[in-house]
């Protein structure tokens, strides 16, 4: 892989990694749906502008289909859970929750769409799963309603993840992935919007809430996109996935560097159980994919 390439995934992990730490630091001011909506409008501006650098055009016709499903689905409502996670949940735990969506896909794809698994990818899953069961035992699931709907809200984003990817999959020869993004964003910006009416931050939100949120949606989603795309055209989709590896690994580090976080042995356990996990699935897909290539 060329070192550009390298270097490229692991600005992508720190980005990536440092959107639960400023969502921490956002939402407590402006709640779930004020901070989800500045985000993505943000993240659309600054995409926008991208596309008019690029010479990228918005999405036509049909196009608009896959954009509302990934709005909806893959945007909207998975951001709105991480923000409603994000009030009680630790960044490092959700950072760890958020590298389950590969476990969650293979899911998806082995009980929905029937597809072969190899015994080493079955081993994958239950690996992966039960570092998920470890990591939400040790948060207390089941002992405490309070934490535990925080913990079933992030692995529910992770879950809608995962179902997203195989949607993806379905609609990638259709609508260009920067195409996609750039109108998803526009979807979740106008989804969202309503619900200002209604759900409001309690007061002006600080600088430090502002500050945030823009990192957010330039750093962490526009530029972000823009460099995730460039990278799947440098060495392909199944390479460019490898960050998964990355996030919750600068996600724990900006938590206890910035928040105080404190890193227990359960969640460090659990987090080498998911990723080892993805990496035996991952390992089992690409044999699997190359069986049918042949």
């Amino acid at each position: 892989m060329p070192t550009r390439s390298v270097l490229t995934m692991i600005a992508l992990g720190a980005a990536w990694g440092s959107s639960f730490l400023f969502m921490k630091i956002a939402v407590p001011e402006m709640g779930p749906f004020a901070m989800v909506e500045a985000r993505v409008l943000i993240g659309a501006l600054a995409l926008s502008a991208f596309a008019l650098v690029l010479r990228k055009a918005m999405p036509r016709g049909r196009q608009w289909l896959p954009c509302i499903m990934v709005g909806l689905f893959y945007t909207a409502i998975p951001l709105l859970l991480w923000a409603y996670a994000a009030i009680t949940l630790g960044a490092s735990l959700l950072s760890i929750i958020n590298a389950t969506a590969p476990l969650f896909g293979a899911l998806v794809t082995l009980l929905w769409f029937r597809e072969r698994m190899p015994a080493r990818g079955i081993a994958g899953l239950a690996l992966g799963f039960s570092g998920v069961a470890l990591l939400v035992g040790g948060e207390g699931l089941g002992n405490a309603r309070a934490e535990a709907l925080p913990v079933l809200a992030a692995l529910g984003a992770s879950f809608l993840y995962g179902v997203m990817s195989n949607y993806q999959e379905t609609v990638k020869n259709s609508i260009h992935p920067f195409t996609s993004a750039l109108g998803s964003l526009w979807i979740a910006s106008l989804a969202i919007l309503p619900a200002l009416i209604w759900v409001t931050p309690p007061a002006m939100p600080g600088l430090s809430a502002w500050g945030a949120v823009a990192a957010l949606g330039i750093l962490c989603t526009a530029m972000a996109y823009h460099a995730y795309f460039r990278l799947i055209d440098e060495v392909g989709p199944a390479s460019a996935l490898t960050v998964t590896y990355l996030i919750p690994v600068f996600g724990t580090l900006w938590g206890v560097l910035f928040l105080d976080e404190h890193i227990g042995v359960h969640m460090i356990a659990g987090a080498v159980m998911i990723i080892l996990g993805i990496a035996l699935v991952a390992s089992a897909r690409r044999e699997e994919a190359g069986k049918i290539v042949k």
